[in-house]
């Protein structure tokens, strides 16, 4: 079925109040079949429009005075009924014969805000008018009449999902303000704690550990079991509970007329007294509890039989209520209207006593089954004593992690100097029940950024590395456990959580904290300088400078380079300590960092990546990086000379003789490269400090020495003379950042060797 499109019952409400009459028909329109349905539950059938009529006419007289309601004109309608019908009652009869009706109906004061002031004073109807009227509209059409969202929609002027979105937030409004009824009354914590949850745990929405302790506690308290009923008609049967808050007790019968389920509402009592009863440990439910269940078995038999006049003896329970344990089933309320009617005569009653004021005289009960009295044999007398109950109980008051101030505060986490040096503080507090004599331990479990945060045995406690557990010598009193973390360098959330769980007899907790992640460091430029050593053309000579600063617990840099680079830094630089297989240097003072020297060869090739050399400086939460491209070998067109000698320097006159001369060498490695023509033979040469490889099938050599002190004398012969390049002779030298290359003529073109 489409949406039906039009305006909103806030917007016809408003327009009605301006003094539109045409608004106001489409409101009625909208509602007539509805405030008709309700009227026959008062009135016979051919008397329903004239009370739905007579209605009406009171609401409109309301909106045009300025009152009435702003949003919720359905369920303010109905209750606009059931008033007039109530005065028609009042002005026709006795005031002796109303007694039945003002035992459920109030008097109303006036006729300004049925939606409200109609309430009864239960705590469920207390929570639903303390909803905003918006989300009593939405509730009402959900949950009494069970319109489609789509149905509803254009009622409060919203999309079907903007309908079922506000529905999810008003049932969880009405839940939370009914646990609100409860919790000004609840005194002790663990009350307070159950309470709190109680909402979660109707829906299903609590952790299994927390299921289980709720659970424990309800065996425990009563008075907690007979909130948690409530809320299961909350939670579960709202249409029961708020069509009798807001129409009295022809709500049960418009409510049935709607639903076309008669049968459904017994089956809600049914199955609130299954969940009161599920658990037989119980041991009792609070008198409240068995009211609640009561009110609503005897209004689902209203439903049924047609009657609207419940007993006055409901609407005011009696000052003692039975103490039969909610297992029992004699002590359901019964739900035929005879039997709780005090005007009734039941022949299992005696003559003298009401049923309404005698608690255990269990006037339902059959007759053979022996009512309960102070005589009646005890548990203890015929079964054997229970066991201790061995179910664990989650404690959340037994195990707590705090961070005290100093030491790993969350100033110092941030990476400052003091959390650098006294790692992250933590304290581990357990607080036992008083009296306690059971065995107090706790388990550590860390995340793989985390030491182990123990040295030896704290004060009060054995611990145990490998298990990772540690034990209380005082079970009564656990002392604090102070625990302290290195900072973690990194890794994921995972990576710096740890987490204690403490046991002690039947109550556990688990609790965890995790480390911040260090900060990134920012970026200041003028934190590393890389400058200029002393010239020299064969040796890159680099200083890494990096300023000072107090703010800092170690400076560290790390040098990275290319292919054609090696690690040029020297063993135990001065101020620094270097490690070649890390690549790094941590300064020995931090505040004043030394000047490091970094010597890097001159590259013989390479591509520009392959000579680069990064510097990255971190310094606490400062940092810089600095690069530089190397420059490679440089021709020196004086670095060699291929020199011929004279007949009076010439060694061998048989050989052509050729001494190849370095210039300007220190200490350091000479090489060269000898390469020839076809026409000619490289003889051997047996120059002291020289070292030459050669290969046999072609025509290249390469001699080198680290303690050059003359010349290099070559010996060559020559097959045939010319002047092409199978008579040439080709030297390249290299000496450090310096490269030079020469060649010859072999035989020369003069007439000199």
């Amino acid at each position: 079925m489409e949406t039906p499109e039009g305006p909103s019952d806030a917007e016809l409400i408003a327009r009605v109040r301006n003094g539109d009459l045409e608004a106001y028909g489409e409101l009625f329109g909208r509602h007539h079949h509805a405030a008709e349905r309700m009227a026959r539950q008062l009135v016979p059938a051919n008397d329903a429009d004239d009370l739905a009529s007579d209605a009406f006419a009171k609401v409109l007289d309301a909106l045009r005075s300025g009152g009435g309601p702003d949003i919720s004109f359905r369920a303010y309608l109905l209750t606009t009924v059931r008033r007039v019908q109530v005065d028609r009652i009042r002005s026709g009869r006795k005031v002796t014969a109303t007694d039945d009706i003002a035992a459920y109906e109030r008097e109303p004061e006036t006729f300004d805000d049925p939606t409200v002031t109609g309430f009864e004073s239960g705590a469920a109807a207390k929570a639903f008018a303390s909803l905003p009227e918006r989300w009593q509209a939405v509730l009402w059409h959900t949950e009494v009449e069970g319109e489609k969202p789509a149905a509803i929609a254009p009622l409060l002027g919203l999309t079907a999902n903007g309908v079922s979105a506000l529905a999810y937030r008003a049932r969880e409004g009405l839940r939370q303000a009914y646990l609100q009824q409860h919790l000004a009354d609840v005194a002790g914590d663990r009350c307070r704690w159950t309470t709190e949850r109680l909402g979660a745990y109707v829906r299903g929405g609590l952790t299994k550990r927390e299921n289980r302790n709720v659970r424990e506690h309800l065996d425990d308290c009563a008075k907690c079991t007979a909130v948690y009923l409530e809320l299961v008609e909350v939670n579960s049967a709202l249409p029961a509970l708020l069509a009798p808050a807001l129409l009295g007790t022809a709500g049960l019968g418009y409510l049935a007329a709607a639903s076309g389920a008669k049968v459904g509402l017994v089956g809600f009592v049914v199955t609130g007294w299954k969940k009161a009863t599920e658990n037989s440990t119980r041991t009792a439910v609070s008198a409240g509890a068995v009211v609640v269940v009561a009110v609503a078995a005897v209004l689902a038999a209203m439903a049924l039989t047609g009657n609207d006049t419940p007993p006055a003896a409901i609407s005011k329970p009696p000052a003692q209520q039975p103490t039969q344990p909610p297992g029992n089933p004699p002590t359901v309320p019964p739900v035929k209207p005879p039997t709780v009617k005090p005007t009734s005569t039941q022949p299992t009653t005696a003559p003298t006593t009401a049923p309404t004021t005698a608690p255990t005289t269990q006037p339902t009960q059959p007759a053979t089954t022996p009512p309960p009295g102070p005589t009646s044999p005890t548990a203890t007398t015929t079964s054997p004593t229970p066991p201790l109950p061995t179910t664990p109980i989650l404690d959340e008051g037994l195990l707590t992690i705090s961070m005290p101030s100093g030491g790993g505060g969350p100033a110092d986490r941030a990476g400052g100097t003091q959390a650098a040096q006294a790692g992250v503080r933590f304290v581990i507090t357990i607080k036992a029940l008083a009296n306690n004599t059971d065995p107090v331990t706790i388990g550590l479990k860390r995340g793989a950024a985390l030491d182990w945060p123990l040295a030896g045995n704290p004060a009060g406690w054995t611990c145990n590395k490998a298990a990772a557990t540690c034990t209380a010598l005082n079970r009564a009193t656990p002392a604090a456990m102070p625990v302290t973390f290195t900072a973690p360098a990194g890794g994921s959330a995972a990576d710096r959580t740890f987490t204690v769980s403490a046991k002690t007899g039947r109550f556990y907790d688990d609790d965890s904290a995790t480390l911040q992640a260090p900060a990134p460091p920012r970026t200041d430029e003028n934190l590393l300088k890389i400058l200029d050593g002393k010239a020299d053309p064969d040796v890159h000579h680099r200083i890494l400078t990096v300023a000072p600063g107090t703010d800092r617990s170690s400076v560290t840099l790390k040098i990275s380079y290319g292919s054609s680079l090696e690690w040029p830094i020297a063993a135990n630089p001065a101020g620094w300590k270097c490690s070649a297989t890390t690549k790094t240097c941590t300064a020995l003072t931090p505040s004043r960092p030394a000047p490091l020297p970094a010597d890097f060869d001159v590259p013989e090739d390479g591509s520009a990546a392959a000579r680069t050399f990064t510097v990255a400086a971190t310094a606490g939460l400062v940092s810089d990086t600095d690069s530089e491209v190397l420059p490679g070998i440089q021709a020196d067109e004086s670095l060699l000379q291929i020199v011929t000698p004279t007949p009076q320097t010439d060694p061998n006159p048989f050989v052509y003789n050729r001494f190849l001369k370095v210039n300007g060498v220190g200490n350091q490695r000479v090489t060269l490269d000898i390469s020839w023509g076809r026409n000619l033979a490289f003889l051997n040469s047996q120059e002291s400090g020289w070292t030459c490889s050669r290969s046999s099938d072609i025509h290249r050599a390469t001699c080198w020495t680290d303690n050059y002190r003359k010349p290099f004398n070559s010996e060559w012969t020559a097959w045939l003379p010319g002047t092409g390049t199978n008579n040439l002779l080709t030297v390249h030298a290299r000496v450090g950042g310096r490269e030079d290359t020469d060649t010859v003529q072999i035989p020369p073109s003069s007439s000199r060797r």
